[in-house]
């Protein structure tokens, strides 16, 4: 039980999102912006730990922070359920009422001794309601090559287990590749400090693997994990496949799961609504019920139509073991 002496610092009061009006409507956002939340700091004098609580989650922070930070990251992960929950695509299904814990563990260390699994630097804990996200590479994530920037946190790894947490009364329900992709879709579109852009998603896709998986580029062509692959996965199967990829490129199925999650999300009317019905389907289903088939198409046309779609786009693919 922790024993935190109370500090309360100065807040910004909660403020509604700024969404497009399409989204109001029902269709799909071209972007969507957060306001500042408000959050309250206190610190646990036992274990000199920073705890953050804001409407839907409490931040555990072992590592220093300071306020601006609290501040940005606040307003990130109170981004997330407003923007799932709103969101065409029927995907909020949280799991419990109650405040969600983010644990910034220090290290891998403390990661994997708290649950996450090594050589993860994120990981959402179903069975205890909780994200898990290694403080030492959140902080100062690699930088890509010939960059002069400073180091910056990488909001969008908060994102993506937001993104798990949003879903997690349905996550066991669905294939890996999904919920995978769905969360990195959403890590990609996010710009920074609770800002999402649904415009020129290519763009964002196509830098983003560019940058992502540039170890597994041969010549001009980038090459991922096979559609047929990741189709076949269950959740252990998943995490074996993205802790033996070659070149230790763990994100290498990622990279294929956003591309499938862009693929059924904006290849066109009837595709969408396909997955949004099935999702629809699996909120009104009983625990004991049967899951049903997640509704796509065969693996190989799939990644020919890939192939080409992203071709086209200035990104060369292959699709190899």
């Amino acid at each position: 039980m922790l024993r935190p002496s109370p500090l309360l610092l100065l807040l910004a009061l909660p403020l509604p999102a700024e969404e497009d009006p399409a989204h109001r409507n029902g269709a799909w956002p071209r972007e969507f912006k957060s306001k500042p939340v408000r959050f309250q700091v206190v610190q646990d004098q036992r274990t000199a730990t920073q705890l953050v609580s804001t409407r839907h989650f409490r931040m555990v922070s072992e590592a220093k922070i300071v306020h601006t930070q609290f501040s940005r990251f606040a307003r990130v992960a109170e981004s997330v359920p407003e923007l799932i929950r709103n969101h065409p695509m029927p995907l909020w299904a949280p799991h419990g009422q109650g405040r969600v814990d983010i644990l910034l563990c220090k290290d891998e260390e403390s990661f994997v001794r708290s649950g996450g699994s090594s050589g993860a630097v994120g990981w959402w804990d179903g069975h205890r309601n909780r994200a898990l996200i290694r403080s030492d590479y959140f902080l100062a994530p690699p930088l890509r090559e010939n960059s002069r920037l400073q180091p910056r946190a990488d909001q969008s790894l908060l994102v993506h287990e937001l993104v798990h947490m949003s879903m997690a009364g349905i996550l066991q329900r669905l294939p890996p590749w999904f919920s995978e992709g769905v969360a990195e879709y959403f890590a990609v579109c996010h710009q920074g400090d609770g800002w999402y852009l649904f415009r020129d998603l290519e763009s964002l896709v196509r830098d983003h693997l560019r940058w992502a998986v540039s170890r597994n580029k041969v010549g001009e062509t980038y090459h991922l994990v096979p559609v047929g692959t990741l189709l076949g996965l269950d959740h252990p199967g998943w995490l074996r496949t993205a802790q033996t990829q070659f070149e230790g490129n763990a994100y290498r199925p990622y990279a294929t799961a956003l591309l499938l999650a862009h693929y059924h999300f904006h290849g066109g009317a009837a595709r969408r609504d396909q997955v949004a019905a099935h999702l629809r389907k699996l909120h009104r289903l009983s625990p004991r019920s049967p899951t049903p088939d997640f509704p796509t198409e065969k693996a190989d046309e799939i990644q020919r139509r890939l192939m080409k779609y992203w071709s086209s786009r200035g990104l060369q693919l292959a699709f190899t073991e």
